[in-house]
C-alpha cells in the first residue's frame, strides 16, 4: 500500500520561552503573493506549541513531540508557488510538505516537488506547489529541539496552461489496431479533472490527469501503457459514454514507478466511444512524465448490428479504390481516419458506392456504414 511520506519530524522546545507571535495558525496575517513577486519571511521556531495547529486527527496534532509555527499567503490567480529555506541556518532540518486552507488545519494540500539541495545549493529544503487556485494558504513550519531562526523565500509564477487533452472534452482519439502502434503521451502540466477512485486496492491522486478516447471495434480491447523512465507511476481509468461519467468501468494500476500498465476492457459496445485518463499515482509530480500508449483489439468487422448480411467492403488493402457493395439504399457511408475524424460521407443510392483513397496518406482507415434503421458496421481498410 502506498502512503504519503511526511518529509519532517521534530520535537517540541523544552526550554521556557515566550511563544512566537505566529505560533497559532489563526494568529497569522496572510501576505499578498502576486505573480512575479518574491517575499522573504523570517521568524523563530523556539517555544512553538501545537495549540490549535490542526483538527484532532491531523498529523500536526497526532505526531508525538512536534510543534509548529505558521506562515500564510494569498494569491489572486492560478499560481505555481515555490518556498525556499536556503537562508535558514544549517544544518538542514526536515520540514512539513503540505499547505492547508483552514485553521485549525484539516485537509492537506501536498507538494508538487520537494527536495534538499536541488533548489537550494547549500543543501537546504525547497518545495513547490503547482496549479494552486486563487485563495489563502497556510504553511506550517516545523520546529526542532533547539528551536532557532528560520528564513523562507516565497515566490509565485503564473500557472502553465495544461496540454490539449488536459480535460475529458479534449481527449485525444486513438486508433484501435490488431497490434500495438504506440502514440506518445505525457502528464506534464495536467490538472485534476475529478478525484480518483480505488484501483487494485489503492487510490492515487489524479492531479495531473490527461485524456484519450477510442471507438470500440469489438467487445474486448486492451490498453497498453509503457513509461519512458523509472519515474512515472501510471494509472489508467476507463469511462463509458460522455464526459459526465466519473465512475470507471475498468482500470489498471498493477506496477510501480517505471512499470508497464496493461488494462483489459471487456463487454464493450461496438461503435461506442470510450474515454480513459492517465495520471501519475502520487501527489508529487513526475520529473519525467512521458509515456507511450496504444489500444489493441479486433478491428476487422466489428458490428453492433449488420446493415445487410449480403453487404461487403473490398478490398481491405489498396492503393486507391474501396468498393462498398450490397447495402440498402439510404445507408450512409463514412470514411474515418485514425484520429476519429470523418473525412468523407456518401449516401448509398445504387448497388455499389466507391471511395477513392489514392490521394489519402498511407495508413489505417475505417469505413462505417450506417443503415436507415440506425444499425451499423465498421470495417478497417489499409491505404498501402
Amino acid at each position: 500500500m502506498r502512503l504519503h511520506v511526511l518529509l519532517s519530524f521534530c520535537t517540541a522546545a523544552s526550554v521556557a520561552f515566550a511563544q512566537p507571535p505566529n505560533d497559532q495558525c489563526s494568529a497569522v496575517t496572510p501576505f499578498d503573493l502576486s505573480i512575479g513577486s518574491t517575499v522573504v519571511r523570517t521568524g523563530t521556531r523556539t517555544a512553538a506549541t501545537t495549540t490549535n495547529d490542526g483538527v484532532p486527527t491531523s498529523v500536526l496534532m497526532t505526531t508525538p513531540n512536534v510543534a509548529s509555527v505558521w506562515e500564510a499567503f494569498t494569491t489572486t490567480e492560478c499560481s505555481n508557488v515555490t518556498v525556499l529555506y536556503c537562508n535558514t541556518p544549517l544544518p538542514a532540518t526536515t520540514m512539513w510538505n503540505f499547505l492547508t486552507t483552514t485553521c485549525p488545519a484539516d485537509v492537506p494540500i501536498y507538494f508538487s516537488y520537494a527536495d534538499f539541495g536541488l533548489q537550494c545549493p547549500n543543501g537546504q529544503f525547497g518545495i513547490q506547489w503547482f496549479n494552486l487556485p486563487p485563495g489563502t494558504y497556510y504553511l506550517p513550519v516545523y520546529c526542532t529541539t533547539s528551536g532557532g531562526a528560520y528564513s523562507m523565500e516565497f515566490s509565485a509564477v503564473a500557472c502553465i496552461p495544461g496540454p490539449a487533452n488536459d480535460d475529458c472534452a479534449g481527449a485525444i482519439d486513438l486508433p484501435v489496431n490488431t497490434s500495438c502502434e504506440a502514440s506518445a503521451g505525457s502528464v506534464e502540466n495536467g490538472t485534476l479533472s475529478f478525484p480518483a477512485t480505488a484501483c487494485n486496492g489503492a487510490t492515487g491522486v489524479a492531479n495531473d490527469d490527461v485524456w484519450f478516447s477510442f471507438v470500440a471495434t469489438g467487445a474486448q480491447h486492451t490498453i497498453t501503457l509503457n513509461t519512458t523512465s523509472a519515474d512515472l507511476d501510471a494509472v489508467i481509468q476507463l469511462f463509458p459514454g460522455d464526459c459526465s461519467n466519473t465512475t470507471p468501468i475498468a482500470c489498471a494500476d498493477a506496477t510501480f514507478d517505471g512499470g508497464t500498465e496493461v488494462m483489459q476492457a471487456s463487454d464493450l459496445e461496438v461503435g461506442a466511444t470510450y474515454r480513459f485518463r492517465v495520471f501519475h499515482y502520487y501527489t508529487a509530480l513526475a520529473y519525467e512524465p512521458e509515456f507511450t500508449i496504444c489500444v489493441t483489439g479486433d478491428v476487422g468487422t466489428g458490428m453492433s448490428a449488420p446493415v445487410d448480411l449480403s453487404g461487403r467492403v473490398f478490398p481491405t488493402a489498396t492503393e486507391d479504390i474501396v468498393t462498398v457493395q450490397g447495402f440498402r439504399p439510404g445507408s450512409q457511408v463514412r470514411l474515418i481516419d485514425r484520429l476519429g475524424r470523418t473525412l468523407e460521407t456518401r449516401s448509398v443510392t445504387g448497388a455499389a458506392t466507391v471511395i477513392d483513397l489514392a490521394a489519402r496518406p498511407s495508413g489505417v482507415y475505417v469505413v462505417e456504414i450506417l443503415g436507415p434503421d440506425g444499425s451499423g458496421s465498421r470495417i478497417s481498410v489499409v491505404r498501402l
